[in-house]
Order: structure tokens, then C-alpha cells, then sequence
């Protein structure tokens, strides 16, 4: 790969000088050239421009000398490339964007070429520009009437990384319930819930965000791997973060940051108002006892994960539990003691799933969790994990009264298991009851599955 020029002589070419007071000045012109004199020689001919041999610059309009520099990676948000050619076919073969020029003419009158390019190539970005606000008012529009939070929050990710040109995020919002933040959404297989007040976040890099101009941070090192962070703020009230993993080949440019700031700032006049609607709703859906959410969410909540499953080619599985022996909690100690039981089996489920998994109160002591995304073999992981914080101490709920209680998990998939929503309960709950007619205290997978067996 070629890697862009440095000066090595000056060069007599002249040309038309350039305005002292033009407005293009400080656009930026990368190129890319084996030939030090043609930098020279640019610099000298318009020295009000700012000219860089740095490849993955963002730059306006980008000069490659000669067709042995085309294969020459530069910043994806360049607008017009400027070809210079040995006089032969210059205007053939042109692609959108394109500019084929002779060397010989370029260099005779450098300043005129590039005022013409950068005048293009300016305004092509306000077209853009243009373009993406209109896109953002409608979004904008759409948004105030979309009555699901849930895909409210995804398509705001979704706009993000589009916008970064990045495929990859995960949007964490504070949840007051679980007391941390959460993921809400996320398509980053690699992202993994740990319970922490912000998973996967570092803190300084998450203030360094929060203080800076831009809106956002990012620490990537010249190879290899990294992370940007983008805050969600209403007022002085942090409400999410967006979580981004970087790759090593991935660019992040002042161009495609700018518009997501353009694009938050508009759709931060709903921020506040799409979070506060979603605590309220969110209240009116959890149980009062226990905080997990009801049955009137579960209805809808499932029938939605298994259309999203259906149109994706994805899986959903549920997970459903029932505590072993309650009654006898009941009458040893009475209902005041079990209500309580339930209340801190509930915190320990609460802790030990993932943001993005839904943990519902069935009904008495049964719960079902809910795992958008996931295949029975991880939502065995997920009950391993809620079963180990269940029996991980005994619930002490009175000075003298200590309550040791287990679970009984059934685990059944859409569409592994079944291809509607009755069916998958059914399957889940055979699962679970199978489990607690025999061992008890233990996982089993819905009978339909090649894996069925009690783990």
C-alpha cells in the first residue's frame, strides 16, 4: 500500500493563487502521491490550504497521483477524489465522485481545480446535510407516536451506528428497579451482562465523554481494538450510554460524529419525555410485591419477542421457575414471611440475568423469565446462574427466622420447541414440572429437544 508523499523540493508550477478571504479555506486536501514534489508544489501554489499526506485523515477532496495510487485506503467520508493522469484516457472509466485530470494541466493551475473540487465536493455535504435533517424530523415525527419503547430505543441505537457507518452497539439505560444501568438494546454478540452498575464501560472513559464538547469518547490504539462511549443526557441526568466496540480497521471521523450529534440533538427534545414514559409504563406493568414485571406484560411482551424472532430467523426461549416447598415456608412462618421470601428470591433473579432478559411473576410462587435472542443452550447458562443466586445463602428475613428455598426451571425455545406462543408455554412449564416432580432443585430442557434431560 502506498502511503501518502511528504515534500522533497519546491516545485516552479504556478497557477492562479488563491483567495486570500475564500470561504473553502479550511477544508482539508489528503494526498496521496510516491512523488514528494507534487506536495511541494501544492503548498506553494495555495498556501492557505491545508494539505496532508495522512491517508486516514478526514479530508474533503483527496489527490491521487497516478493510477498506482487508487488502491490507497482514505477516509470514507472524502467527497471528491482528484485523478491525475499521464494525459491519456483522462476522462474515461470516471466513477461518481471522480475528477481525471492531467498532471501536466493540474499542476499549471492548481488553485482553480481545487477551488472548483472543494466547491463540489462542499456543496455535495450540504446536500447531505440537507437530506439528513429532513430524515431526522421525520424520524423525529415517528418517534413521538411509536407506542413501543422498546423499539423506540433500537432504532435510536440503530440510527447511531448507521450514522458511524459502524454495525455493532449497545444502548445501557438506568434502570431505578435493578438500580444500575442495563442493556436495552444490543446486537454485539460480544457484549456480556456483569452485573455491574454500568457493564463494559470504563469510568474514565464514560467521563471523559460526559465532559467533552463532542458528546462522546473513544480510546483505540493505532492497531488493535477499542471502545467509544456516548452518553444519553436529559438535563444534568444521565439516563443511557451507547456502547460501541471499534475494530481494528474501523474509522471514526469528525464528519460521521458530527451528524450523530445533529442527529441527537433533535431527537434529545423526546429523550427525556420517551424515558419518563417508559418508567411509567414500566411501573404499571411490575408487580407490586416483588418488582418483577406482570402478567399484563407478559401477554404482549412475548407475542412481540416471538414476531421479532419470526421475521429475524432468531430464537427466544423462556425460562420458567417455580420455588420448591414454599407452602412449607408458609406454614411454618406464615404468609408475612413467605411475601418476604418472595420479595428477596426476586432481587437474587433480578441480579443474576441479563439487561436484556425480562423477568416476569407468573403467578404465586412461579416466575418466567423471559431471553430475546437466545438459544436453549445459553438460557441454560442464564438458569444455572439464577439457580446458584437462589441457593447461595440462606434468606435471612427476621433476626430469629432464616429461610433456605430452591427452584424448580423448565427452559423451552421458539422456534426449537414451538412455533407459537401457547405452545412454548406449555412446553416450558411441562419442562419445569417434570424437574420438580422428580429431583427438584434443577434445570430440564422441553422434551422436544434432542438435549431433553434435567442438568
Amino acid at each position: 500500500m502506498h502511503r501518502c508523499a511528504g515534500s522533497r523540493k519546491p516545485n516552479e508550477a504556478g497557477g492562479a493563487k488563491w483567495p486570500k478571504m475564500h470561504k473553502m479555506l479550511t477544508e482539508t486536501v489528503t494526498v496521496c502521491s510516491r512523488n514528494g514534489d507534487l506536495m511541494t508544489a501544492l503548498r506553494a501554489s495555495c498556501p492557505q490550504v491545508r494539505f496532508t499526506d495522512d491517508p486516514d485523515e478526514s479530508a474533503c477532496v483527496v489527490i491521487l497521483d497516478d493510477d498506482s495510487a487508487r488502491g490507497v485506503r482514505v477516509a470514507a467520508d472524502s467527497t471528491v477524489r482528484i485523478i491525475l493522469t499521464a494525459g491519456r484516457d483522462s476522462g474515461a472509466g470516471q466513477s461518481p465522485g471522480e475528477l481525471h485530470v492531467d498532471r501536466a494541466e493540474f499542476l499549471s493551475s492548481p488553485g482553480a481545480i481545487l477551488r472548483a473540487a472543494i466547491s463540489w465536493a462542499q456543496a455535495a455535504g450540504r446536500a447531505a446535510g440537507l437530506e439528513n435533517e429532513l430524515e431526522y424530523l421525520g424520524q423525529f415525527q415517528e418517534l413521538t407516536t411509536m407506542t413501543n419503547a422498546a423499539k423506540v430505543w433500537e432504532k435510536i441505537t440503530l440510527t447511531i451506528l448507521g450514522l458511524l457507518q459502524l454495525s455493532r452497539g449497545t444502548l445501557l439505560l438506568h434502570d431505578p428497579e435493578l438500580e444500575r444501568f442495563a442493556a436495552t438494546f444490543s446486537n454485539d454478540q460480544d457484549f456480556a451482562e456483569s452485573g455491574d452498575f454500568l457493564p463494559g464501560v470504563p469510568a474514565p472513559l464514560l467521563q471523559s465523554a460526559i465532559g467533552s464538547a463532542e458528546g462522546f469518547a473513544l480510546e483505540k490504539p493505532a492497531s488493535g481494538e477499542g471502545l467509544m462511549v456516548m452518553p444519553l443526557q436529559v438535563g444534568d441526568d444521565l439516563i443511557g450510554v451507547v456502547r460501541i466496540p471499534l475494530a481494528p480497521d474501523d474509522m471514526v471521523t469528525p464528519r460521521m460524529t458530527s451528524a450523530v450529534s445533529k442527529y441527537l440533538a433533535m431527537v434529545g427534545r423526546v429523550l427525556g419525555n420517551i424515558y419518563n414514559l417508559t418508567r411509567s409504563r414500566d411501573l404499571a406493568l411490575r408487580d407490586d410485591l416483588t418488582k418483577a414485571f406482570n402478567r399484563r406484560f407478559f401477554e404482549s411482551y412475548l407475542d412481540e419477542e416471538i414476531e421479532r424472532a419470526r421475521r429475524y430467523g432468531t430464537i427466544v426461549s423462556i425460562i420458567f421457575l417455580d420455588l420448591d416447598d414454599l407452602k412449607s415456608v408458609n406454614l411454618s412462618y406464615g404468609h408475612l414471611v413467605g411475601s418476604r421470601t418472595l420479595q428477596e428470591v426476586a432481587k437474587r433473579v433480578l441480579g443474576a440475568v441479563r439487561g436484556i432478559d425480562k423477568v416476569v411473576r407468573f403467578g404465586g410462587d412461579e416466575f418466567c423469565i423471559i431471553l430475546p435472542q437466545t438459544d436453549h443452550h445459553q438460557a441454560v447458562a442464564v438458569a444455572a446462574r439464577v439457580r446458584k443466586a437462589i441457593n447461595a445463602a440462606p434468606f435471612h428475613l427476621e433476626s430469629d427466622v432464616e429461610v433456605t428455598v430452591t427452584g424448580s426451571f423448565g427452559i423451552a425455545s421458539f422456534p426449537t420447541h414451538a412455533l407459537n406462543k401457547d405452545d412454548l408455554i406449555r412446553q416450558a412449564d411441562a419442562a419445569m414440572y417434570q424437574v420438580k416432580s422428580t429431583t427438584k432443585n434443577a434445570v430440564g430442557i422441553a422434551a422436544s429437544s434432542p438435549d431433553a434431560k434435567a442438568v
